[in-house]
């Protein structure tokens, strides 16, 4: 028996593997007839075949070069009948081969003739010659008529075989020169031997085909199947249709689609016209695509909008999306030139300046969304077949989402300078919530407090003319931070919309069909705050219902474009606050949601329920059929959001105006910072924003701070002093930190520097009550336990001056948390109790100033059952009902007699202190009382 041959090692796992022989053939290895029937496949190794004791190297050519004309394999002699010999040739020719085929992928990439137009015009061509063919057999011409026609034939098909022997390449011209241009092809690449070679070699081949069939009157679509197949089209008369251009291909994706995806089809097909022109959909390929996608990818976020017709009656100007682009890369690439030179600035510092100064392009995201609906206009004309998810990726047209997301990640690559600075940046909106003193500001602004002019809302109402209009600009931020809905849900409602279900006053939220929501969730019912009741909505609800008014805000009609009514209010309100001077990027008019999420998060509320309010969550729960008890309880948690709003009346006005703010501001201070190398900071400045006053700047020993203004001449700390600092000030001013993230990354890392303990420690807190309960079981064994429901009632009541409690302050920021608080004293107001509470605090490395009462005995805080050193400010108080449940969070102990004696003196420093009264939401405002008396006159005597 013949030995098996053992496998050379190179790639067992890829070897060749050739069935056994027919009898009579070619035989690979030493398959004979009865040998080794069991094993009927023999491995010689990598792309190694046998034939008459010869090893050839044989191998498949890759899928785009067989698109472009290759043979299926590759077959090649090694001249050789030694297995060791062939496998060494066959290893130095594969490396020879697989580096070729790598620079022919390249040079078709690079080639200004692209393969797969030069395809789809040889389609074209096929299809035109079969639908003329077919139609001159079912027309009207008499079989006589035909020789002139053969003639032609034959006469044309001489001069093309004459044209090929003398390489005359320009006689291909006329042939297909205007398919050509369809296609988006320069006639200079018709001219190029390549392709003139294949449209004459196929012009001969139709020109036989339709020889046959004039002479046999044979049926093109079966005497030309093999034509038809080799150039992708079925034989069928439904295939001979044109192609689709990319126009039809746009409109008829936008007749599919939403209304609201339409718009998005229509700017990606404009920028798609641009790129490609209108040529059929089928000729684009995958590399065509990827391109398309990087110079949308480039575009400035801002692309499109100076065509200078914001104004009715304005002609305007067409915009070239290529021009805008080169011109952002040349503002970008002076700016790069300019910050990468300076030398004074940290790599941090550069990159910081970079990503705020450089123009902004489109987001990934939004490349994705661009892609999406460009899959929409080729799957409109090429079908799924074509245009689909499982699709393998090299027969893709568009590319699928991980293709393109590993494109984008070389793209990101190539975006960077060598010292690692962006060289393009998109600014992605992150939305922060509004913080309470913007919210006062707009709350105290014109809009609500009055202006002097209907037509500029902006100028600041006079004693003698103060109008306050209240339509959509007026009552949709209202509603967006007392009730959470998106500016569209409020803006397309009806006045019957307005709904009394169980006894609540609520709104339905997308209550008409045709109704444009984010999605199924956002149809939602929801109870109609307090606040806005006290401030008159239900009465201008019935006064527009009266009027025969449809919609809640008539004034805002919907986009022509987009169909959206948001649109040109968000444009309206912008202005206005840019006028106003309250206009912020990141607290945008979108971020007033985010702002009551906040708020509801303060209180403890559920994710869920949160969600389900701001229709983010898909559920029963808030929706047609909410139940009685539901809608109770939402309301309780509309309800108790407290932005400060105070109510009143003026008797210019006919319904209630908002008069004031309850709530206790900081002063806020803006922060600077300076970062090494190491993305560490060496300089900080905290500054008064309305003021400029500088409270602290320092820089870092050890640190490279930067040299220039303003960083030159500030002090040297140590970081644990620079630390403490801003965390102390943090406690007395609202700091906003930069917008950079990495700048304010380092500022927080700044400060794990420094050892805060809490205010209070709750869990300490509940271990010490606990064991002074067991203690006093212990010594009285007659004392009763006292309930859960008796120690909650205990929490709050009967306190009085020298108390301390948790207390949440009315802060700047949304997300403020309880601190201790000292009770001054008890007030009566309008026969309200109110606790006179003074903020409490940590001690700090300042000291204590007159006017602060500090606890830092052990004994002292022992009584007062606080676990660090406090101080409490006597000039920072506030009036807090004696029943808050909002702001009362809890019960702590008593200061001492010697405690008690120094807040005498304390006060006395402390001067004259008159602290606003906290008005808790959803208490009913007391209705203001007029007595009219009729004044005594005395009546004259009677003349006698």
């Amino acid at each position: 028996m013949k030995k098996r041959i053992v496998p050379n090692g190179i790639a067992v796992d890829q070897a060749a593997t050739l069935p056994s022989p027919l009898r009579g053939g070619s035989q690979t290895g030493s398959h004979r007839p009865g040998c080794r029937p069991s094993d009927s496949r023999r491995k010689w190794g990598l792309h190694l075949v046998r034939r008459n004791g010869v090893f050839y190297f044989r191998r498949r050519w890759t899928t785009p070069l067989r698109k472009n004309g290759a043979p299926e394999f590759l077959s090649v002699s090694l001249r050789t009948n030694i297995l060791s010999e062939a496998v060494k040739r066959s290893a130095d020719l594969l490396t020879a081969v697989e580096a070729g085929e790598r620079n022919m992928l390249i040079e078709l990439q690079e080639s200004p003739v692209n393969s797969g137009r030069i395809q789809e015009m040889l389609k074209e061509l096929v299809r035109q010659a079969f639908v003329r063919m077919i139609a001159r057999q079912e027309s009207d011409l008499s079989i006589g008529n035909s020789d002139p026609h053969v003639s032609q034939i034959i006469a044309e098909s001489d001069r093309i075989r004459a044209a090929q022997k003398a390489r005359d390449w320009s006689v291909a011209m006329p042939f297909a020169g205007e398919i050509a241009r369809k296609n988006g092809m320069d006639l200079d690449d018709l001219a190029a031997p390549a392709v003139a070679r294949q449209v004459l070699a196929l012009i001969r081949q139709l020109n036989d085909l339709s020889l046959s069939v004039e002479q046999n009157f044979e049926d093109p679509l079966n005497a030309g199947r093999e034509i038809l197949l080799g150039h992708g089209i079925t034989p069928t008369r439904e295939a001979l249709k044109p192609p689709m251009q990319l126009s039809e291909a746009i409109e008829k994706a936008c007749s599919e689609a939403p209304r609201d995806v339409e718009t998005k089809i229509r700017v990606i097909g404009k920028l798609a016209l641009a790129f490609f022109g209108d040529i059929p959909a089928s000729a684009i390929v995958l590399e065509q695509s990827f391109e398309f996608l990087h110079l949308v990818w480039m575009l400035p976020k801002a692309w499109g909008k100076s065509h200078g017709r914001n104004r009715h009656g304005q002609v305007g100007k067409e915009l070239c999306p290529h021009n805008e682009i080169l011109q952002a890369n040349t503002n970008d690439a002076k700016l790069i030139s300019e910050i990468t030179n300076l030398d004074t600035m940290s790599i941090p510092d550069k990159r910081r300046r970079l990503v705020q100064e450089l123009t902004p392009r489109i987001t990934d995201g939004y490349l994705f969304t661009q892609r999406d609906m460009f899959n929409r206009i080729l799957r409109a004309a090429l079908g799924k077949k074509r245009v689909a998810r499982d699709l393998d990726d090299e027969d893709r047209i568009l590319p699928s989402h991980a293709q393109l997301n590993s494109r984008m990640r070389a793209w990101h690559k190539a975006q960077k300078t060598p010292c690692g600075l962006p060289m393009r940046v998109s600014r992605p909106k992150r939305r922060m919530s509004w913080s309470l003193e913007r919210l006062s500001k707009l709350l105290s602004s014109p809009i609500y407090f009055g202006t002097s002019s209907q037509s500029q809302r902006s100028r600041k109402a006079t004693a003698s003319r103060r109008y306050i209009t209240r339509d959509a600009i007026y009552w949709v931020p209202l509603i967006m931070i007392t009730m959470g809905v998106r500016p569209e849900e409020i803006l397309q409602a009806t006045v019957a919309d307005v709904i009394r279900r169980d006894g609540i006053l609520c709104l339905f939220v997308g209550d008409e069909e045709d109704s444009m929501l984010k999605n199924e969730q956002s149809r939602r019912v929801l109870p109609i705050p307090q606040i806005l009741l006290e401030l008159g909505f239900r009465e201008w609800i019935v006064a527009r219902k009266k009027a025969g008014e449809t919609w809640l805000f008539p004034e805002i009609q919907p986009d022509k474009n987009h169909g959206r009514r948001s649109q040109i209010f968000g444009d309206r309100l912008r202005n206005l606050l840019k006028t106003l001077k309250l206009h912020s990027e990141r607290e945008d008019i979108y971020a007033m949601r985010r702002t009551l999420s906040s708020k509801l998060m303060q209180l403890g509320i559920d994710t869920g329920t949160r969600q389900k309010i701001l229709g983010h969550l898909e559920g029963t729960t808030i929706d047609r059929h909410y139940t009685d008890h539901g809608l109770l309880e939402l309301k309780d948690i509309l309800d108790a959001l407290d932005y400060g709003i105070i109510v009143g009346r003026d008797r210019r006005f006919d319904f209630p105006i908002i008069t004031g703010s309850s709530a206790l501001l900081l002063t806020a201070l803006d922060v600077e910072l300076a970062l090494t190398d190491q993305r560490e900071v060496s300089a900080v400045l905290l500054r008064d924003s309305e003021t400029d006053e500088i409270i602290f700047e320092a820089t870092i020993p050890g640190q490279k701070a930067p040299s220039e203004t303003p960083w030159g001449e500030c002090a040297s700390l140590d970081a644990v002093e620079v630390a403490t600092r801003i965390l102390s000030l943090s406690r007395q001013y609202s700091l906003t930190m930069p917008a950079n993230e990495e700048a304010t990354a380092a500022l927080e890392h700044l400060l794990i520097l420094v050892d805060d303990k809490p205010f209070y420690n709750q869990v300490r807190r509940e271990e010490r009550r606990a064991h002074g309960d067991q203690a006093r079981l212990d010594n009285n064994l007659e004392h009763e336990p006292i309930s859960e429901a008796d120690n909650a009632a205990l929490r709050t009541a009967s306190l009085g001056r020298g108390d301390l409690v948790i207390c949440l302050f009315p802060t700047r920021s949304s997300g403020s948390a309880p601190r201790p608080g000292l009770i001054v004293d008890t007030r009566t107001l309008a026969g309200q109790t109110y606790l006179d509470v003074a903020w409490g605090g940590p001690m700090n490395a300042s000291g204590v100033v007159p006017h602060e009462l500090s606890l830092v005995q052990p004994k002292e805080m022992i009584e007062a059952q606080i676990d660090i050193p406090t101080r409490f400010n006597l000039r920072r108080r506030i009036l807090v009902p004696e029943k808050s449940k909002v702001y009362l969070r809890g019960r702590l102990g008593h200061i001492g007699d010697s405690a008690c004696a120094r807040l005498g003196e304390c006060l006395l420093h402390a001067g004259d202190v008159s602290p606003v009264p906290i008005q808790e939401t959803g208490r009913p405002a007391r209705a203001l009382t007029i007595e009219r008396r009729r004044t005594k006159s005395v009546r004259p005597g009677l003349s006698r």
